[in-house]
């Protein structure tokens, strides 16, 4: 028997106002989770990190100087440990 069917078994068990407080309370489930989805989302995108709307896309390829270069980093230096 699956979770869903065994909820629905008990839940049929009980009188009317329970089975309408059990709604409410998996509505209720239901929001959070959405608003949780929703809240995790805007945490991942640019405006939800504080960027302006459109700042990468304005950005992104805007550099029309000489292309960069980035020159040799030398020889690792290795030095005494300190403690």
């Amino acid at each position: 028997m699956s979770t869903e069917q065994k909820l629905l078994e008990k839940w049929r068990d009980l009188p009317k106002d329970k089975q309408e407080q059990i709604l409410e309370f998996v509505e209720f489930i239901h929001w959070k989770a959405k608003e949780q989805d929703q809240e995790r989302i805007k945490l991942t995108t640019p405006q939800g990190k504080g960027w302006m709307p459109g700042f990468f896309e304005e950005i992104i390829g805007g550099w029309v100087g000489e292309p960069l270069e980035r020159p040799e980093q030398g020889e690792y230096e290795t030095r005494e440990q300190l403690f």
